[in-house]
């Protein structure tokens, strides 16, 4: 149950980093997209680092419960939100 643990919380680390900086990149340059010229850009990823801030939280709660499968939630939802911002920074048309 240790390493469930010990994983999770790296995962947390990671999208706390990842909603970090989605947070500083929103006004400037991410990758090879301008986010200043595009406002869809500018709120898509303001909207998901607040999404994996929310699920980080979430995922904080959900550690200290004894029920490991409670840590299934915290997967799905960091992983979901991430898919569905690659699936449409993929289809911005810049």
């Amino acid at each position: 149950m240790l390493y469930i643990r010990i994983f999770m919380t790296l995962f947390i680390a990671c999208m706390l980093l990842t909603a970090w900086y989605l947070w500083h990149r929103r006004n400037g340059a991410f990758l090879v997209f301008d986010v200043s010229s595009s406002p869809k850009l500018h709120t898509l990823m303001t909207v998901c680092a607040w999404a994996l801030l929310a699920v980080s939280i979430l995922g904080i709660v959900l550690l200290f419960f004894d029920n490991k499968y409670l840590n299934l939630i915290t997967l799905f939802l960091g992983s979901g939100v991430i898919f569905i911002f690659a699936l449409l920074v993929s289809q911005n048309k810049q």
